[in-house]
């Protein structure tokens, strides 16, 4: 009888709800700072690999993105492993290879603009966002 009931028990946890890959990457795609103080353009891939144009500068990180515990947020982690050495379009030279960067994230308007944190459970965003151009297949 234990092992009907494990059998059954088996079967029903097989059926649980997997999301799909549409859901899971949704930070994946070609994303636009939204502005006063500049124009960047971020481009983060499935394969964990970001491009960053802040014209003229150009880097290329790897990064993590994860959902931060049972939180509206996500850590948003990536380290600079390619740099053309240019300033940013601000001027400045703010980028350099090695560079560890961790910023939290919290998603609006049905994942189409990505605010930006310092720290999780934080109310206000820095600075602008990130609106997304469009979505890679």
């Amino acid at each position: 009888m234990k092992l009907y009931f494990a059998l059954i028990f088996l079967i029903i946890s097989g059926c649980t709800f997997t999301p799909n890959k549409e859901v899971e990457n949704h930070h994946v795609g070609l994303w636009d700072l939204v502005a006063d103080y500049c124009d960047e353009t971020y481009e983060l891939k499935a394969d964990g690999t970001q491009i960053v144009i802040s014209h003229p500068e150009v880097s290329i990180d790897k990064y993590t993105f994860k959902k931060y515990g049972d939180t509206e947020f996500y850590a948003w982690e990536y380290t600079v492993v390619e740099y053309n050495n240019k300033p940013s379009c601000n001027g400045t030279f703010d980028t350099h290879l090695g560079e560890q960067t961790l910023a939290y994230v919290k998603f609006k308007n049905n994942y189409t603009e990505m605010h930006i944190y310092s720290w999780p459970y934080e109310e206000t965003h820095i600075g602008g966002y990130l609106r997304k151009r469009y979505t890679h297949k």
